[in-house]
């Protein structure tokens, strides 16, 4: 296989980067393009977009909201569509239909083509699909750069730095939302964001890396959840996918709750609340002890009540276990109080519910005429 050619603008690179995290682990890195890191420096970039062109067996275009074509990103499409390769022109999010007339004449013919888009939840698997049938090849196995890793102490020094660099940075993010600082967290999740592509181009095809661009996309999906509606409902779509395809891959036990868990906050985030409960409960079968999970769950609860289904027993439980396995984490610290007041608040309604229906229930019998 020549190749795959990722045609994408640099707004859309938070997608860029999952969409790559995918086509290297089923196709190798070696037959993966994009130009963040695939053109060394001093390189004529000219050269090498104009060398990878002619040799590619297909060509996936991003295409963003507001999407406008550079002169690079036309010359890109425009050279595939000449070589009659297959061009897979992709929709980010609630992205509309090409039109024709938008678009520049010379690129005009991707309006014709069939798009996919990632607001499917079959997404990956028909641009697989797709590619595979455009290449006439099996996925070949990639490169996995953690056995070349093992036999080079610098590079596994330099990947376990990245890693702990980027979970600092997620959990600063964390902490700059709880105080409501959400222009401060977004800087911080873009700077997670470049930790993360420089990690996948390390390690290419690695599940646990994906599970961290998962919950960054929720990380991202609760800063525009106020402020931006499209940008909100894409991380969301984002973070279902990743999740998604996570939870059905044979991990380790930690790496396995986790995905549920971030299923489950997806989920919370789209307001469904029975599926959160279940996804949640999922984790915590796996891992009991798992703090998150149980925080995260009584949020769900909270959301079925508010929807009408009140499950104190089940608000009560995950409090308490919440409270048990959370002990030292400052992070967790603010929602253990928070919850302690919801579910008082939730029993007191409870109570007069209860309270109220026995009245009537008396009141009734006392007007009943007695025989």
């Amino acid at each position: 296989m020549a190749g795959v050619f990722l045609s994408y603008r640099r707004r859309d690179g938070d997608y860029a980067v999952l969409l790559y995290a995918w086509l290297t682990e089923k196709f190798g890195a070696e037959h993966v393009f994009w130009d963040r890191e695939d053109i060394d420096p001093g390189s004529d970039f000219r050269k090498v977009l104009s060398d990878k062109l002619r040799t590619c067996d297909a060509l996936v275009a991003l295409i963003g909201p507001g999407w406008s074509p550079s002169p690079w990103i036309q010359r890109e499409i425009r050279a595939s569509l000449k070589r009659r390769v297959l061009v897979l022109p992709v929709l980010l999010g609630d992205s509309p239909n090409l039109e024709p007339a938008a678009l520049p004449k010379s690129i005009r013919q991707l309006a014709s083509l069939q798009t996919l888009e990632t607001r499917d939840l079959r997404f990956r698997d028909r641009l697989i699909a797709a590619l595979e049938r455009s290449a006439g090849r099996t996925a070949k196995t990639p490169t996995n750069l953690q056995a070349v890793a093992t036999a080079d102490i610098r590079a596994r020094r330099l990947i376990d730095l990245l890693r702990d660099q980027t979970d600092d940075r997620q959990r600063r993010a964390l902490e700059l939302l709880q105080q409501g600082q959400t222009d401060a967290a977004l800087e911080v999740l873009n700077e997670t964001f470049e930790l993360l592509m420089a990690l996948i181009d390390f390690q290419p095809g690695d599940p646990t890396l994906e599970l961290r661009l998962g919950f960054l996309y929720k990380d991202l999906a609760q800063v525009f959840e106020s402020k931006d509606r499209a940008h909100f409902v894409r991380y969301v779509q984002s973070g279902l996918q990743t999740f998604q395809r996570l939870v059905g891959l044979d991990l380790p036990a930690d790496d396995m709750a986790s995905s549920w868990n971030g299923l489950g906050n997806m989920h919370l985030l789209r307001q469904n609340y029975d599926e959160a409960v279940e996804c949640c409960r999922r984790a915590l079968s796996i891992i009991p002890g798992y703090s998150n999970a149980w925080s995260d769950l009584f949020l769900a609860y909270e959301g079925q009540a508010r929807n009408g289904h009140v499950n104190l027993p089940g608000m009560r439980r995950a409090l308490a276990r919440l409270k048990a396995t959370s002990r030292g984490d400052t992070l967790l610290a603010p929602a253990v109080t928070e919850f302690q007041a919801s579910l008082r608040q939730w029993e007191l309604r409870t109570t007069r519910v209860v309270s109220k229906a026995r009245s009537r229930r008396s009141v009734l019998a006392r007007q009943r005429p007695r025989r």
